[in-house]
């Protein structure tokens, strides 16, 4: 018997900045409606994206990571309008998206995050990919 070792790469967190523009765009690699936690400790969607293009990833104190295509990152999809988009959209595993900070708005609380979600189902899975072809 010969074991062979299987490597998952980590993975990291992209966490969203203050400056529209900033996007996660490469394929779905794993996704679960309810993988992750929002703010408030309540259920999210949990995304796991292989990068084709740069990305960035920023800490609360504002510093910033890149991430090169290629590279494998995590998003917990807890902003209330994200988790709506993401959850609408329904990934999955080899779908092609594009999550893009779109719109920052001050209101009395603080400052809401906007996204814009894009979708590229022709790689994908679809619902009749367990079915045989006949």
């Amino acid at each position: 018997m010969a074991w062979e070792e299987i490597d998952v790469p980590a993975g990291q967190f992209i966490g969203w900045g203050t400056k529209e523009g900033q996007h996660v765009t490469g394929i779905v690699v794993d996704y679960d409606p309810t993988g992750a936690t929002d703010f408030g400790g309540q259920p999210c969607p949990y995304l796991e994206v292989e990068l084709t293009e740069r990305a960035a990833s920023f800490n609360k104190e504002g510093d910033r990571t890149d991430y090169d295509a290629g590279e494998i990152v995590q998003l917990s999809c807890g902003q209330v309008q994200l988790k709506k988009k993401i959850r609408k959209a329904e990934p999955k595993a080899g779908d092609k998206i594009k999550i893009t900070l779109s719109e920052l708005v001050k209101t009395q609380n603080g400052t809401v995050k906007g996204f814009s979600v894009q979708i590229d189902r022709s790689g994908g899975a679809t619902q009749d990919d367990d079915e045989p072809p006949f």
